[in-house]
């Protein structure tokens, strides 16, 4: 299956970077949804000790959660993508464009706090890691 990236829409505003949240949870819905009006006002940065280093605090549908943002690599953008068609198929085309884009990440967790061997912040260790070991001088 091919998998084709429009990236010059006449209506998209690349300009403009979008809020990202990573959620450890899984939401039968795929498509808008107005996130920033019940999860967003509730976040708090909270410094509970001197290790904590700027973990952010929220709950989503009496969940507490635990997160912290992360920096999309030099080099490197985030990109969202939305599929206008989707195919009837495994094997069709499929057809994805850029809607916008962001710089940084907030991802979280429900069971523990964030650290470095999460999952989120080891892929921005290997993006790092693999354009230092495929540069050519």
């Amino acid at each position: 299956m091919a998998v084709h990236i429009q990236v010059n829409s006449p209506d998209l505003k690349l300009d403009e970077n979008c809020v990202v949240h990573s959620m450890p949870c899984k939401i039968n819905h795929d498509g808008q949804a107005n996130v920033s009006g019940f999860f967003s006002p509730y976040i708090e940065n909270k410094e509970l000790d001197d290790s904590s280093d700027g973990v952010k605090q929220a709950s989503f549908r009496g969940y507490p959660l635990q997160g912290k943002e992360t920096v999309i690599p030099d080099g490197f953008k985030g990109i969202v993508v939305t599929e206008m068609k989707k195919p009837l198929t495994d094997i069709e085309e499929r057809n994805l464009v850029v809607s916008k884009k962001f710089d940084k990440i907030t991802y979280w967790n429900w069971d523990c706090f964030p650290v470095n061997n999460d999952s989120i912040n080891q892929s921005m260790d290997w993006l790092t890691l693999s354009k230092m070991i495929h540069e050519t001088e």
